[in-house]
């Protein structure tokens, strides 16, 4: 991970591309583990970069560390900078966590958790996902998991005595399923870096995936340039149906049928 963080920061016209890798490494090599008691295999993740010292500097105006493109949030920088391999629970927004891979004070480099496996539960949810992981160490350490119990527990984690949490899987070598990129879902300020592609993804036909069929497919086949019959993966994927869109964007007039 940090030859990935290193190229992104040499970077000067690739950034999106390497944010990506980064994206495809934690969820293909890496695990978040406490104290042997808590694991989460992420699923889905969210990528937020910003460096003021690069030449041109890079900012993502969505981080929460950044009041607008020249001004940061001196509360927050140091929560997503400097911090590589720790846990940052969110002070603003939804609600979430992320994980830091920053580790300069200069830049901050943050993956929100969207989707993930927590000691073998699988949430789809950014805010149920922190709440999870913060009721599981409140019960490790006696904690009642109420709102004193977790800030207790946020204050610890994103302070000094934070512990490590990023870990290589056992088998990194073998890939967990292919990754998919879509543009970040509940942007709340535009800017050129808004509709990139830094949301990343494995198993794209989960139920529990918030993307409609459509865009499965679409995503599927754009993914995998050799597939070319779009009918054989809707076949082989239990559709029943030919979803219009889907006719209408592969050319697949009303004769064409799954059977």
């Amino acid at each position: 991970m940090n030859t990935l963080v290193q190229s992104l920061l040499r970077t000067e016209k690739e950034e999106i591309s390497n944010l990506q890798r980064i994206n495809a490494a934690l969820l293909q090599m890496y695990k978040i583990s406490v104290g042997g008691y808590l694991t989460v295999l992420p699923k889905m993740v969210d990528i937020f970069y910003s460096n003021l010292e690069s030449k041109p500097s890079f900012v993502d105006v969505n981080m929460q560390c950044m009041f607008d493109s020249r001004t940061t949030n001196k509360e927050i920088w140091p929560l997503q900078s400097n911090r590589f391999g720790k846990l940052y629970f969110h002070q603003q927004g939804y609600g979430g966590v992320d994980l830091c891979l920053s580790d300069s004070a200069g830049y901050c480099l943050c993956a929100t958790l969207k989707a993930a496996v927590i000691n073998g539960e699988e949430i789809w949810s950014q805010r149920r996902i922190k709440d999870r992981i913060l009721e599981i160490i409140c019960e490790h350490e006696c904690l009642l998991p109420d709102i004193p119990g977790k800030q207790q527990l946020i204050e610890k984690f994103n302070g000094p005595a934070s512990p490590q949490v990023l870990v290589l899987r056992e088998a990194p070598e073998q890939e967990r399923g292919f990754v998919y990129n879509v543009p970040r879902s509940g942007i709340r300020r535009a800017d050129k870096n808004s509709k990139a592609p830094l949301s990343s993804f494995i198993d794209l036909w989960n139920k529990k995936l918030m993307i409609n069929n459509v865009q499965k497919i679409i995503l599927y086949m754009e993914a995998h340039p050799d597939e070319k019959d779009v009918i054989k993966v809707l076949r082989e994927r239990n559709f029943s149906y030919i979803p219009t869109g889907i006719r209408i964007r592969y050319g697949l007039g009303n004769k064409a049928r799954i059977n």
